[in-house]
């Protein structure tokens, strides 16, 4: 027993001597009074704007204390763990359990010629956390804004709340991205321009997608992390939290407008462009890249700031026009005017995806920019929130999964680039290739399917959050539940207002048949094991991404297991009561069902 006791007490004398000065930081919209309880005893918090419910104040910690935070009196219905090393937390946010993820990193499946001119990895945009954004202005202002929904810009205050990181602007212009469109969602899609000189990550332009039309709230951003993956200048994503004058907006798709100079500047020059950038266009429907022997190109919207209209385009065009596809040297000569390997990897995703108002089923939603260092042009893609199964209207229904690349071309002749560039037998070796090394290793029913479960476990307490809210512009309402968020990972569902919006495949549903299609087709043997990039699974700040949680509470979600190959086999249920194949049964849904009421 003495012996005993002396343990204890060494133990506890360790415990003290580790135990430091930590400085506690959370995000509590709606708080009035915020302490943070460490082993029992509490500390009041306090925030430096009353605008922004940004909480933060001292108390003594070791490495590994258990914390909470008490909002208005009531205490967290979990317990936080304060990691080993740190003197200070991450940006927590209140009544959310898991601050920063361990999202499993996806491999890169074309380790050759992959985009290294970008900016890299980026606080904005990291997949581990969730950011929030308080937007500040005229009360009058933007209460017009949102309910009137006029395509005005409003002088704000943007402050963005990052993993570690706090950033306020002033005199930021903020408004609706699209605004007047017929069939807009009441959940508006938002935009913002930071006052010239200034950037967040190397962005002075930022939008926000309601990814309303996707139930799951993932596609778009899950296509743009995989282009990632696959060695591609495509625009990053990130999921946010949106407040405006303290009101709660839901969660949005934070992302790279692509037909803005922001873009071009973070990731074709890492930050650091040139004085004069190139022609940037905005490709709408018909911007197919079709010679035009009247030089009309019209179809192509140059930015306003473009130095060039969309007569720029006719040389190239014009060039292609005018190759022999069936000569490599032809093709090849090309090649050096045009990025036709970046190309390439685009429309591997884009069929892969089904990205049908794309390039090349719909020759829309597209651009390009020309370099002005070396006159290259660049294919530009974009709207991803169309893919994997969202809206899809093939007549083969679901039969349409399983039609062959090779038949696009008939399919949707419009889309010369890519038609006649595939009738170059090397050309057309080389995207198979992309083609198959992609659905081996990171488009399948395992890698990619433990990313999306893994990811989904995360967000589900935002998704909870997002659909109590009741949008106060007008605009379309799918009605869409929170049950569904999860539902439509597996099968399809349709809005509860039975006014329109629809997902006809699963998320998880299209990935599994896609890939095994595509396999089937081509001879590919697929992964039994999540494959992650060369390196293996570590985050920027040296920890594992293989899919545990970094902040857990008393239980985190884990990578799936992906070994089987059907995702119709026998159901289990999840934190919020969905049935969830067994194929993934070790993909639990991070907290408690009783943690729902508490979370929204």
């Amino acid at each position: 027993m003495r012996q005993s006791l002396a343990v204890i007490a060494f133990s506890l004398l360790v415990a003290c001597s580790n135990a430091a000065q930590i400085n506690f930081r959370v995000v509590a919209p709606g708080a009035t009074d915020v302490n943070v309880s460490v082993n029992g005893q509490t500390t009041k918090l306090a925030a430096a704007d009353p605008n922004v419910p940004y909480f933060t104040g001292k108390a003594e910690a070791a490495d590994g204390t258990k914390y909470k935070y008490v909002v208005n009196g009531q205490a967290e219905g979990f317990d936080r763990t304060l990691e080993k090393g740190r003197t200070s937390t991450r940006n927590d946010f209140h009544n959310r359990p898991v601050t920063y993820a361990n999202i499993p990193k996806l491999p890169w499946p074309i380790k050759d010629n992959m985009w290294s001119r970008s900016d890299g990895d980026v606080a904005m945009f990291d997949d581990n956390y969730i950011p929030t954004v308080f937007m500040t202005g005229n009360a009058a202002e933007l209460d017009n804004l949102v309910k009137n929904v006029p395509a005005d810009l409003y002088k704000v205050k943007f402050t963005f709340i990052g993993p570690e990181e706090v950033k306020e602007f002033s005199d930021v212009s903020f408004g609706i991205h699209g605004a007047g469109k017929k069939h807009n969602n009441a959940k508006q899609s938002w935009k913002w321009q930071l006052p010239e000189g200034q950037f967040l990550d190397n962005r002075n332009y930022i939008k926000i997608r309601h990814m309303e039309e996707d139930p799951t709230q993932m596609r778009e951003k899950l296509y743009a992390d995989i282009l990632r993956a696959m060695g591609t200048y495509g625009n990053r994503a990130n999921m946010v939290r949106l407040f405006i004058n303290g009101q709660g907006f839901g969660t949005f798709n934070m992302l790279d407008d692509t037909p803005e100079y922001s873009y071009i500047r973070a990731m074709f020059y890492g930050g650091k462009p040139p004085a004069q950038m190139g022609p940037l266009y905005d490709g709408a429907t018909g911007a197919s890249f079709q010679y035009s022997e009247t030089g009309d190109y019209s179809s192509f919207k140059p930015n306003s700031k473009s130095p060039s209209d969309y007569s720029a385009l006719d040389p190239l065009c014009k060039a292609f026009n005018q190759t022999n596809v069936k000569d490599d040297a032809a093709v090849d000569n090309f090649a050096k005017q045009f990025d036709v390997d970046q190309f390439l990897r685009f429309m591997v995703m884009e069929y892969l995806a089904g990205h049908w108002d794309g390039y090349w089923m719909f020759q829309s939603n597209d651009g390009a920019y020309q370099d002005p260092n070396d006159h290259k042009w660049y294919f530009i893609d974009q709207d991803f929130d169309g893919t994997f199964g969202i809206n899809i209207a093939e007549p083969e229904g679901k039969e349409f999964i399983k039609v062959s690349y090779t038949k696009f071309p008939e399919r949707y002749p419009g889309a010369v680039m890519i038609n006649r560039l595939l009738e170059n037998d090397k050309t057309k070796a080389k995207f198979e290739t992309y083609l198959k090394d992609t659905v081996q290793v990171l488009f399948n029913n395992v890698t990619l399917t433990n990313r999306v479960l893994s990811y989904h476990d995360f967000i589900l307490p935002d998704l909870q959050w997002d659909r109590t809210i009741q949008q106060q512009s007008p605009g379309l309402n799918f009605g869409w539940k929170i049950e569904q968020a999860t539902q439509n990972l597996w099968q399809a569902v349709d809005a509860p207002n039975a006014n329109g919006g629809g997902a006809s495949w699963g998320l998880v549903e299209w990935i599994a048949a896609r890939s095994q299609a595509v396999a089937q087709e081509l001879g590919v043997t697929i992964t039994t094991k999540p494959v992650g990039p060369p390196g293996g699974q570590t985050n920027t700040d040296g920890t594992k991404a293989n899919g545990t949680q970094s902040v857990t509470p008393s239980g985190g979600a884990k990578p799936a297991d992906a070994s089987a190959d059907n995702v119709n086999a026998q159901n289990q249920t999840n934190a919020a009561g969905i049935a969830l194949p067994q194929l993934l049964s070790t993909a639990a849904l991070i907290g408690a069902s009783s943690l729902v009421a508490a979370l929204i």
